[in-house]
């Protein structure tokens, strides 16, 4: 699937298995599937940077990709996962980098595409405010790491 075009039916199947996308309905990740842009990324490249400020998210459909401060991973997200989706909704400057570990496909969803579409079905608001509610209830009971 890496090296062929997604088609609807796809997008919308590959959008369900995405925790901030599993509860919304099939005919709401249609709009979304039909706005999205599908990135390929290859190993090394940088799909979040540091600092910038951006106003997309990316959803992970297939690949392996890394989120880091410089050189210190704080994680490895693979597909079923969102990554930015903060700037999606509010841009401000990104709290870390995302680069590619192997080749990866994402689709990228625009702000003004988001926002239009939160507005329009409350169903996908409803799922975008479950998902960031249990992100950060996992962050708050995440061990802390007092070392410097």
């Amino acid at each position: 699937m890496l090296n062929s075009q997604l088609g609807i039916v796809e997008r919308v199947a590959a959008l369900h298995r995405v925790d901030l996308f599993a509860g919304v309905p099939g005919r709401v990740l249609a709009a979304v599937a039909e706005t999205a842009t599908e990135v390929r990324a290859s190993p090394g490249m940088l799909l979040i940077e540091e600092g910038a400020v951006e106003e997309h998210l990316f959803a992970i459909v297939e690949g392996l990709v890394r989120v880091h401060h410089g050189s210190q991973t704080l994680v490895e997200l693979g597909p079923g996962v969102t990554v930015g989706e903060l700037a999606a909704l509010e841009p401000e400057p990104r709290s870390a980098s995302v680069t590619a570990i192997e080749e990866t496909l994402a689709l990228r969803i625009d702000k003004a595409v988001l926002d239009a579409l939160l507005a329009e079905w409350p169903e996908l608001t409803q799922g975008v405010i479950a998902a960031l509610v249990s992100r950060l209830r996992a962050a708050r009971n995440a061990p802390i790491d007092l070392r410097e």
